[in-house]
């Protein structure tokens, strides 16, 4: 199966969504997958047309390359052989995930769900959206969604087959997993429910908050530069600032109104787990720090979950059972990004 994998948006080109995407697919045609990505682009857009147009088409047409500092122009030969040699040379090394990534045991997807038989294409196009294209497609856009992404506005993945359009939003479905693997119980009910402190209202947040409530938490939802809509799936979820008090099961702090490339939120929530969203694709000291309230996550931790997820629901969910771990992932991303640096 040729891929053809993108990565759209405005600002692009901090992305480290190729560097996943080159080290799934390696993960995956090592467990027997046949899968090879020929083509990664970076596309700078606010429009969603502009995406979905590059993938109708066989071969891109020149543009102007997208380079990130880490990896390059991953559309150039010399940067895309250069992602998959090092990703080779990393699959080699890293076979088991720091222990630090790991603080509750691995976090695998899917398990356990009936293997799902997708219509493929011998060549096919599949693109990571990231703002602000997560709410322009509309029920009436002819792609077929395969969640509630859609109708909240919220898709962040696009798959096309050679004939339909596919679309998911998996946002909130790696904010849950994020959760679930630093220990929160979603089947712990009443006072001891999880509890999600969330800024913001776009599209990932109302993925988020549609896989929260969905999970069975619940939702502080702490307005922010756009409000999250009171009509949503998670409305029955949601609770006011002071019934918070009440309270006492485990809690994640999410601020989506934080810029890219900002390591702190300018709103604060006491919890034991706070999620910076953005992330840049510089060299950090740490992407998991525990202090006397809690962990501190660098927004790495939801772009891997999220993609993962991508994976198991829409690009290849027939073969979710192979995908890596979430705290592998973690430790190899970081391991790719400190060889690439490094070569």
């Amino acid at each position: 199966m040729q891929i053809r994998y993108a990565v759209a948006g405005m600002p692009i080109q901090h992305s480290l969504s190729p560097v996943l995407a080159v080290l799934t697919a390696t993960h995956l045609k090592q467990a027997g997958l046949k899968v090879q990505l020929e083509e990664i682009k970076l596309l700078e857009s606010d429009e969603v047309t502009t995406p979905m147009a590059w993938a109708w088409v066989n071969k891109s047409r020149n543009q102007i390359g997208i380079h990130n500092r880490l990896y390059g122009d991953p559309a150039t030969s010399e940067s895309h052989s250069r992602l998959h040699r090092i990703a080779s040379e990393i699959m080699s090394k890293v076979k088991t995930a720091d222990s630090v990534n790991v603080p509750h045991g691995e976090t695998l997807f899917h398990q356990s769900e009936e293997r799902i038989k997708v219509r493929r294409g011998d060549n096919e196009s599949w693109i990571s959206l990231t703002s602000p294209l997560k709410h322009l497609l509309s029920p009436r856009s002819g792609v077929h969604s395969l969640d509630d992404g859609l109708e909240n506005g919220s898709v962040n993945q696009l798959r096309w087959d050679g004939n339909n359009w596919y679309c998911a939003g998996t946002d909130g479905h790696g904010l849950v997993a994020i959760a679930r693997h630093f220990g929160f119980n979603f089947e712990s009910t009443g006072v001891e429910t999880p509890l999600l402190c969330m800024v913001g209202g776009g599209g990932s947040a109302r993925s988020c908050a549609a896989a929260w409530s969905n999970a069975g938490g619940i939702i502080w939802s702490m307005n922010g530069r756009r409000s999250l809509d009171k009509r949503g799936p998670w409305v029955q979820n949601l609770i006011s600032a002071e019934d918070v008090v009440d309270y006492v099961g485990p809690r994640l702090f999410v601020d989506f109104d934080s810029k890219t490339g900002v390591s702190e939120s300018h709103r604060f929530a006491v919890a034991d787990l706070h999620l910076n969203p953005v992330y840049n694709s510089q060299e950090v000291a740490w992407v998991v720090e525990q202090n006397e309230v809690g962990y501190q996550l660098d927004g790495r931790w939801l772009l891997a979950a999220q993609h993962l997820e991508a994976w198991a629901r829409i690009f290849c969910p027939e073969a979710a059972h192979l995908l890596p771990g979430l705290g592998l992932t973690m430790t190899r991303l970081l391991a790719m990004e400190s060889a690439l640096r490094a070569d």
